[in-house]
């Protein structure tokens, strides 16, 4: 895959090659990090099957400096300002740092780095994926690699011994008295948490996997300036004791170190700064050669065209065995491949090829006909003739012939699709869109989820009156505020979670009281124009604003709300700041920016008397007894009802959000808790075009005959809602947003009684409106 390359004249790509491991089908391992520059330049650092780390070098790369501050890690640094760290202990694993010039020029897994996090799932086809799996398929190099597949295991419900391990051990990561403690106010440990919990679960070596997604957070922590020095005490300490022979443990090493590349070359390695790693260090008098041992002088590593090998050593790949002796690189074997291939491929022998020849290693296809080939060699095998690629499907298809891909699917050229309020048409393999502004949409349901205009997701349980968003936010240049909206949550479990119970709207000189599944108005001013209107679309009641908000709320704890794109980077709240940037959402009421949720979270109450929020305890672990009822009725979510929609909408958030949902709501109303969070993941499929018929008799029943006259059948349940009607409110069926359908009970008007009367729940003439 490409982990991030310059888009435009591609001067550095990153490549990293991810394999399968251990035993179970969702265990990956990161085996090899490449990093080539113009000109075919190329650095690898690679893991065999041993566990030993090589690097191979291509001949002259120049500004390149590549170093092992540590046993744990190898840093690489351009001259241009690519700084990639690659961590070998306990397991592979890399962090990249870019200089600031980069901005908005890189592309890849690693994203585009323009500050907006909103975009960072664009394909190189222009378009914005709606999922990791399809996202990260279009960034493959090699056409011959199958596409990643979505799985929905949950690795930790496997075992119950590994959950217990994985909880007790990830658990230091956010005890609020544990050695991470320090940290949590400059780095959230929440995703480090969700990560170690899946991996330690997930991984054949369970605490190698747990050491890893442990020093990820310490790390994350040293690039903030913040040490940890001692959290090995208690957790992961065999790395402390397992140094090799005169190598001695330190958790913060910041500088050179002796190598055996400085006693025949000036150490460049001094001079380049990084942030601090952990590690086993060189005592004094030995040099460190390229496997992080620590030896005399006499015993370093021989060097091939500048390039380390360690002594002895052998290297294999792609069939070929190498070995340093006196310095050079002897190598033995050769390929013996297939030579039979199915038609129309035809077999390719690098044997008989000319000078420079790649064979299947640049063998291209449909999806990686814009990715640059990186083959180090030639490899013989299954080729398409000449002039035609792979299809994807084992067939052979000219270039034009190639097809657009969105969300996994294919679409022909001159195809047409819908992203938000934007047209998108295939051309030549690539998506040309149109460039509205689209609105944007604050999410709140259930016990306290939050998701933000910029889509950054949290979860908050606080018991008090909270601002959701209003635009008076006290910045320079800003007028006073012509709306706000207020949330009141109240407990609804016993475990400390809360739900939205009432909303307060205020627009200019009215305010909107929506509790108890009406609306009730306050008018406060003398001004007579309403700068509002409410209707009833399903089950949802919907407020719009002249001023571009608009407010939809299903009369329980579910709310949406709408904002026109003027209002980007005016408003401030728990829905965020609508600036595209998900990073600084979390900005308290005083305008400063911080990692804590609570801190952000209660700097938003209305009232200063009430308590502060404080963290509560999973409610699947308060209530244990629910956690298998939970997931079982959650996995709906998960399952083929909702199979269209989950390469347009990562399920993931919403399913963990529904399981603790439904492990909370313990002082009744159990099945609103579930009900409102798969319907939440319903309206977000609804979203983008997807409609799923998801409730059933059994499950969430709506009862909309409850609405029909005796004997009459006009009312019926609608999933993805109907277009505008016509209302004694809006006569004339036009609506000023065309917003997203709405599920619910609605009417089939006949033609004698067109209007919908919302009050009286019923089909009239306009006379009897």
């Amino acid at each position: 895959f490409s982990l991030f390359q310059h888009c435009t004249d591609e001067t550095f790509t990153i490549l990293v090659e991810l394999r399968k491991c251990g035993v179970t089908d969702t265990e990956t391992c990161l085996k090899t990090v490449t990093l080539n520059m113009n000109k075919g330049q190329t650095v690898r650092v690679q893991k065999n099957d041993h566990s030993f780390f090589f690097f191979f070098f291509s001949p002259s790369v120049a500004n390149v400096t590549v170093f092992r501050p540590s046993t744990f890690f190898i840093i690489m640094q351009t001259a241009s300002g690519v700084h990639l760290e690659v961590q070998i202990t306990p397991i592979m694993q890399v962090f990249v740092r870019l200089d600031a010039a980069f901005k908005g020029q890189t592309c890849g897994l690693c994203g585009n780095f323009n500050n907006i996090q909103t975009d960072d799932f664009k394909a190189i086809s222009g378009i914005i994926e709606g999922t990791a799996t399809a996202f990260a398929n279009t960034w493959k190099t090699q056409a011959s690699c199958p596409n990643a597949q979505r799985s929905f295991e949950n690795p930790c419900a496997l075992s119950i011994d590994n959950e217990k391990y994985a909880q007790h051990w990830c658990g230091l990561l956010t005890n609020s008295t544990g050695p991470f403690a320090a940290c949590h106010y400059a780095v959230n440990p929440s995703v480090h948490y969700t990560n170690c919990m899946f991996d330690t679960c997930n991984c054949e070596s369970s605490e190698d996997c747990l050491c890893a997604a442990l020093s990820s957070y310490v790390r994350a922590c040293a690039a903030k300036g913040i040490q940890l020095p001692g959290w090995r005490t208690d957790v992961c300490s065999k790395y402390t004791t397992s140094c090799p022979k005169s190598l001695s443990y330190s958790y913060t090493i910041s500088s050179c170190q002796p190598t055996c590349r400085s006693l025949s070359e000036p150490d460049l390695t001094c001079t380049i700064q990084f942030v601090p790693v952990d590690g086993c260090t060189c005592v004094n008098g030995t040099y460190m050669d390229e496997s992080g041992k620590c030896v005399p002088a006499n015993q370093c590593p021989c060097y091939y065209r500048g390039s380390p090998l360690p002594l002895g050593e052998v290297i294999r790949e792609n069939g070929l065995v190498c070995n340093c002796i006196q310095g050079k690189l002897n190598c033995i074997g050769a390929l013996n491949p297939t030579t039979v291939c199915e038609s129309p491929m035809v077999y390719f022998n690098c044997s008989n090829a000319s000078a420079g020849a790649t064979g299947a290693g640049c063998q291209k296809s449909c999806q990686t006909l814009d990715m640059q080939c990186y083959s180090s060699q030639c490899v013989s095998g299954c080729v398409c003739p000449a002039g035609l690629v792979l299809d994807g499907n084992g067939g052979c298809i000219p270039e034009e012939q190639c097809p657009c891909i969105h969300n996994e699917a294919t679409y022909q050229p001159g195809e047409k699709i819908d992203i938000d309020c934007n047209t998108c048409v295939c051309k030549n393999r690539k998506w040309e869109c149109t460039k509205n502004q689209c609105l944007g949409t604050c999410a709140v349901y259930g016990d306290g989820h939050y998701n933000t205009f910029d889509d950054k997701r949290f979860s908050f349980n606080g018991n008090c009156e909270y601002t959701l968003v209003q635009d008076h936010c006290g910045k320079s240049g800003t007028t006073n505020g012509t709306f706000m909206v207020i949330t009141e949550n109240i407990p609804c479990g016993n475990t400390g979670t809360t739900c939205s119970k009432s909303i307060k709207v205020f627009l200019e000189s009215y305010e909107l009281i929506l509790g108890e599944e009406h609306v009730s108005v306050v008018k406060r001013g003398q001004n007579d124009e309403v700068p509002y209107t409410v209707r009833y679309m399903g089950m949802y009641l919907v407020i719009e604003t002249t001023s571009g908000l608009i407010l939809m709320w299903d009369k329980k704890t579910s709310m949406f709300i709408k904002l026109s794109p003027a209002f980007k980077g005016q408003i401030c709240g728990l829905c965020g700041n609508y600036d595209g940037n998900g990073i600084n959402d979390f900005t308290t009421r005083s305008q400063s920016v911080v990692e804590n949720v609570l801190e952000f979270g209660n700097s938003w109450k209305v009232s200063s008397t009430c308590p502060d929020a404080s963290s509560i305890k999973d409610p699947c672990s308060t209530n244990p007894y629910r956690k298998s009822w939970s997931e079982k009725q959650c996995s709906i979510i998960n399952s083929n009802v909702f199979a269209a929609c989950h390469s347009q909408v990562e399920p993931a958030e919403y399913y963990q959000a529904c399981v603790r949902d439904s492990c909370a709501c313990d002082s009744g109303g159990d099945c609103d808790c579930f009900c409102t969070a798969v319907a939440a993941y319903a309206q977000a499929c609804s979203e983008v075009g997807v409609c799923v018929a998801w409730r059933t008799p059994s499950i969430c029943p709506l009862f909309c005959d409850y609405y029909n006259q005796h004997g009459e059948c006009e009312w019926h349940y609608k999933p993805c809602g109907a277009p505008c009607m016509k209302t004694c409110m809006n006569p004339s069926g036009t609506c000023s947003n065309d917003l997203p359908g709405l599920e619910g009970c609605y009417p089939n008007c006949p033609p004698d009684k067109p209007y919908f009367h919302e009050d009286e729940m019923k089909c009239v003439s306009l006379c009897d409106c």
